[in-house]
């Protein structure tokens, strides 16, 4: 029987490389694209969120701002709470921390996301109704400023079904 994932939580997660352009420049040179290390580093971060909280959790790009891309993932409170205790570090490693044979002291070793490359998560929040408008009027999520033009306003529900195409 399939889990009831009717009532999930729209999730933002950003991430970015952890450094400037010039660092990136100079780690991968001007053989490598940022867009190709960032998809990588996307499918990366979704092997890793269906390896440490759960393989049905709907994944996709949501929107790109500058060097930074937005992944929106459709979780249920208990899995948002897992994937935040992960990256607040509060979640310990069982395994990792009782392997005798890597970890012969017993330290304690925190469940952690390591991209292969240099990545990181920036932020990560509940989708609200702002964000939306926001998107639909193709403003940057971080600014707050005043929208002049009538806005129609969307409700979560329909967020479920947008991709970053819907605003093009």
């Amino acid at each position: 029987m399939a889990k009831n994932r009717k009532s999930t939580l729209p999730i933002l997660i950003n991430i970015k490389f952890n450094g400037s352009m010039n660092k990136f420049e100079e780690t991968y040179g001007e053989h490598i694209s940022y867009a190709e290390i960032e998809q990588e580093s996307y499918i990366d971060l979704k092997g890793m969120i269906f390896e440490k909280i759960n393989k049905t959790i709907k994944i996709r790009k949501f929107n790109r701002e500058k060097n930074v891309l937005t992944i929106k993932a459709d979780m249920l409170e208990k899995e948002f709470q897992l994937l935040q205790d992960i990256i607040d570090n509060k979640m310990i490693n069982e395994s990792a921390t009782n392997d005798k044979k890597n970890n012969p002291d017993g330290e304690q070793i925190k469940e952690r996301f390591n991209f292969l490359h240099d990545f990181i998560i920036s932020n990560v929040k509940i989708m609200t109704n702002d964000d939306l408008l926001k998107l639909k009027k193709n403003i940057p999520l971080e600014e707050n400023e005043e929208i002049e033009e009538k806005i129609t306003e969307v409700s979560l529900e329909d967020a479920e079904n947008f991709s970053n195409e819907d605003f093009d």
